[in-house]
This record gives C-alpha cells, structure tokens and sequence, in this order.
C-alpha cells in the first residue's frame, strides 16, 4: 500500500511540475462530472478516474450458511488518462480494494490514424460485450455467470482498432497476465495467443441492432507440472467468495479456443441484449502414459432494460459497446427496470482424463435477476438486484454437497469522478 500512495503522489507532483514548465495555459473542464485538464492548445489533456464501489448483501434459504451476509468495498479503483502531443494516449490504472492491489490499464496507443488507433501495454482482450463494458457502464451489479467464467482478463498485447460510424473491429496479439515481480506462484512460460472482435449497430428506423463476434485462440501457462487452465464462477455475487460452478484444474492442455456470439435491439428507451459464449479446451492426447480427451463448455445469458424516464443507452462506436447512461435530470435522475436470465455449463462428461475419470464435472447453475438502478446523477448510482441461484448436483461448494439453491438481495453504491 505504501508504494501505491507513493506512486501516486508521484503521478500528482509530475503532473504540476508539467503543468509548470508547460508554455500553453490550460483549463479546466467538465465532461459527464468528470474533471479535465487541458492545454488551450489542444495538444496535452488530462483526467483522473475515481471509483468506489461499495456494497452490501443479505442470503436467503441458506440452511447450510454458506454464504456471508456482508458489506464490503467491492472497487477501489484510481487511474490517470492523458492526451500527449496530439497523437498519443496513456492510461494508468490501479485497484486499491479490499487491503490489495491489482494492476489493471497500463498502457500507450499511438491515435494519428483515421479512426484507428494501436494499443501496447497491459489491457482488455477483445472478447464479448459484457466482459469488455466498464464496471462503470454495466447494467447489473456483477456479470454475468458466462462473463466471469470465460474472461482473460488484461493481458500484455499489442492491438489495433479501427471504426467507423456504426461498426468497430479489434484485435490483438497478447502474452501473459501481468504477474507481480515477487509473486512466488509464477508460471515457469508464460501463455499467449490472439484474438478479434467485430461489432456493428445499424440504425433500421427507430431500431439500434447491435450484432458481434470474437474469438480468441491461445496456449495456457506453463508450470512444472503441466499445461493447465481452470473455469470457474461465483453466482453473479461476489459477496461470501464462493465458486460453485468449477471445473478445478485442468491437466495437459494444448490450446484454448474461446468463441463468442453477442447481440442488442435497442427501442428509443427499451433494450435487449444476450450473449452466448463457447470454449473449447484441447489437450494432449496422452501424457506420460495416460490419455486425455478434448472438453467443451458453454454459456450465455439474455437481458431486458427499461429506462423509465425516458434515457437511451448510448452506443460508443470507438469501443463498439454501449456507454454511459447521462440522466435526463439531475434533480430526479434516471430510473431503470431491468431482468437477466443467465446459465452456465462447466461439466463434459466426455472429457475423461487423470482426476476426471468420469469427465471433468464443473456443474451447471441458472440464475435470474430482478435489478433497480436508479441513476442519480452522472457521478453517482444505486443498484439493487435480487438474484435466484438454482445450481446442479456437480456444482459444489465443498460445503453443502452440491444442488445447493438460495437467493440474494445484493444493493451496491457506485462513485465516481
């Protein structure tokens, strides 16, 4: 923690010897409740990204008490954006949360293209709609099951995107998760691989359609025992850090195939969206004398959004996903109603191999969210779901045994500025 304040006012004190030595004056502006700084020449702008996210949440029909009731800092995050020199861009990224630190955005992109940009640094692989939506900008207090079971999280990489009017394409090359210098469980090699994404939402009269595809293709990490990958998820509640649905590690692999399908209709102030994602994990067909078979898991999820006062999700066709809800009032705010069906399946039963002599059993779990967010003013959100688990006989807690059903009330404050 002592290096993360250090570093921050590190970044601060730079920032106004910069703003000394700078020859154009600036000013400062507001976008959204976001402050920047900026040169009057247009050629250095700057802002800070602050967010907290602060939640509480209560379990029902938890006979086995499983699950914690609980309150906790979910996010703490802190970041740096700028402008340099008309053509290139940098992020600095942190989360500062529950007594850790995690690296997340630490990248440059080079911006003097025709609506196109390359990326190099630490960052999102461009995979689906959900995953790769803000935790400012998604509709639900967590993503969905499929969302957090299949993500890769930030990788090292090196990308390039370009859009236009209603279409946007990325992709990237990438390596490894950022490990921590001092992190004794690092991986001996590190993974890697490359992945696309193509999203368009054309306008057919009062209609928004939003349509998309990735796929990603990449080698796991290496460590001394063997090429491995897990999948795993809690039940869209973060709350208790219990992983029902898991596949447990997984020996032997080869390459890991990811392949996504995502779709939006959007009608003045009504919105659907859903997404169905598919991994494929193929291993080595014998290992030191035992054979091992391919797996293959699945999800997806469906939503319904109705804005009641009125407001449309906007659609950002430099990331080509949905951004950020701007409340009609500030006094009033914008209200939304809103229900997710979601499932995920992390059990093949072909997919025999050492430890899984019956297939690799990760269990199966539906849940279904009632959500109320209210938007009180572009900096400022509360959001209240109420979410119903119905998990498999395999999805096991190492607690209640497995097919262990129970609902939540989840109410999440969000800031940020």
């Amino acid at each position: 923690m002592k290096t993360v304040k250090s570093l921050i006012i590190l970044m601060v004190t730079l920032g106004c010897l910069f703003a000394q030595k700078n020859t154009s004056s600036g000013n400062t502006e507001w976008d959204n409740g976001i402050m920047h700084f900026k040169s009057n020449d247009g050629k250095f702008r700057t802002k800070f990204d602050v967010r907290m996210f602060i939640q509480g949440g209560k379990f029902s029909d938890d006979s086995e008490n499983v699950m914690s009731n609980s309150t906790h800092l979910r996010k703490g995050r802190f970041a740096i954006k700028v402008k340099m020199w008309d053509y290139w861009q940098a992020e600095w990224d942190m989360d500062i949360a529950d007594v850790a630190v995690e690296i997340k955005d630490m990248w440059v992109a080079y911006t003097g293209l025709n609506n196109a940009f390359v990326k190099l640094g630490n960052y999102k692989v461009p995979f689906g709609l959900e995953i790769l939506t803000s935790s400012r900008y998604i509709s639900f207090i967590e993503r969905s099951y499929t969302s957090m079971s299949f993500k890769m999280g930030r990788r090292m990489a090196i990308g390039y995107t370009k859009w236009g009017e209603r279409w946007n394409v990325s992709g990237n090359y990438f390596g490894q998760t950022f490990y921590p210098g001092d992190r004794k469980d690092k991986n001996d090699e590190v993974g890697g691989g490359y992945a696309f994404r193509l999203a368009a939402a054309p306008h057919i009269g009062p209609l928004l359609i939003h349509g998309g595809v990735s796929y990603a293709n990449y080698l796991p990490d290496v460590d001394e025992a063997a090429n491995r990958v897990e999948f795993k998820s809690e039940p869209e509640n973060k709350l208790g850090d219990s992983e029902h649905v898991d596949t447990g590690v997984i020996m032997n692999v080869d390459r890991v195939i990811q392949k996504g399908l995502e779709g939006a209709v959007r009608l003045n102030n009504f919105c659907v969206q859903g997404e169905y994602m598919k991994t494929d994990v193929n291993r080595y067909g014998d290992y030191k004398g035992t054979p091992y078979e391919d797996a293959s898991f699945e999800g997806g999820y469906g939503f319904f959004s109705w804005l009641i006062t009125g407001e449309k999700r906007p659609w950002d066709k430099t990331q080509g996903e949905f951004g950020q809800v701007i409340p009609n009032s500030n006094k009033l705010g914008a209200w939304e109603l809103l229900f997710r069906y979601s499932y995920i399946n992390l059990s093949d039963p072909t997919a025999t191999g050492s430890g899984h002599e019956d297939g690799i059993l990760g269990g199966k779990a539906i849940n279904m969210t009632y959500g109320l967010t209210w938007y009180a003013n572009p900096n400022v959100k509360f959001m209240l779901n109420y979410i119903i688990t119905d998990n498999s006989i395999n999805a096991d807690d190492e607690v209640s045994g497995g097919d262990y059903d129970f609902n939540s009330i989840l109410l999440q404050a969000l800031i940020n500025f």
